[in-house]
């Protein structure tokens, strides 16, 4: 019998010993693959640019990952939209004609709406003293708190993509936690659950996590890249 109370989730015990099994098994699979991405995490924090790096992927993503392909992985158009080039530009307009042209080319989902938050995003790092300043004292934050009340100051920056955001980096305050995106909803969905707000939904999954024997970071990241895997074992679930 698994440890967790099933009957305060609404969840069968079969289905939860299925849940925890494929999270086992996908972790074993791609062992290689999670310590890669953690490597590459560790390195973020390194970037000079790491917290508007991080700004843009989270706009880019917002509504659908395609955005990220067109934006963060072409390094042209990600170098014309770079913190330094926006400082090129003195005037606000032109800054955000120049976000809404970028993302538009790009195919990120609302660029209309995304392209003065975004703005107001590089005002307000400006406005901390510049870039390299605006780093440091998100890293320098001393609990995984104050980093989410930083970073949820930022225009369009809720509660998932502010745990997101720290979870790329791999940063060890952030290692037992689940940025509740459309893939782990629709495992929840799958199995039938509805949680009444975020906290909730996120400790049922650091629970499996820890049933598991693996790191919230790791069962995200799995559910991300694996979506179809947990879907397909758990609908082998009588």
């Amino acid at each position: 019998m698994c440890p967790i109370d099933t009957q305060q989730w609404a969840i069968t015990d079969q289905r939860l010993r299925s849940l925890v099994a494929v999270a086992k098994d996908l972790r074993n699979k791609y062992q290689d693959d999670l310590d890669s991405k953690k490597k590459m995490g560790l390195a973020l924090q390194e970037r000079s640019d790491f917290l508007w790096y991080e700004l843009l992927v989270s706009y880019s993503t917002w509504g659908g990952s395609r955005g990220s392909e067109g934006l963060i992985e072409d390094e042209k158009r990600y170098q014309q939209v770079s913190y330094e080039e926006l400082k090129k530009i003195d005037a606000k307009e032109d800054r955000i004609n120049r976000l809404r042209q970028i993302m538009k080319d790009a195919k990120v989902r609302w660029f209309n709406k995304k392209a003065p938050m975004l703005a107001q995003c590089f005002e307000k790092i400006e406005a901390m003293g510049g870039l390299t300043e605006a780093n440091t004292t998100l890293l320098n934050k001393k609990s995984a708190a104050e980093m989410m009340k930083f970073l949820k100051s930022f225009p369009g920056i809720g509660s998932k993509y502010a745990s997101n955001i720290m979870m790329d980096c791999y940063h060890p305050l952030f290692r037992d936690r689940i940025a509740l995106d459309s893939r782990v909803r629709s495992v929840s969905k799958e199995l039938g659950l509805d949680f009444k707000n975020y906290s909730n939904h996120e400790n049922f999954y650091l629970s499996v996590a820890k049933e598991a024997g693996i790191e919230g970071w790791e069962l995200d990241r799995l559910i991300y890249g694996h979506t179809d895997d947990f879907l397909r074992f758990l609908r082998m679930v009588d």
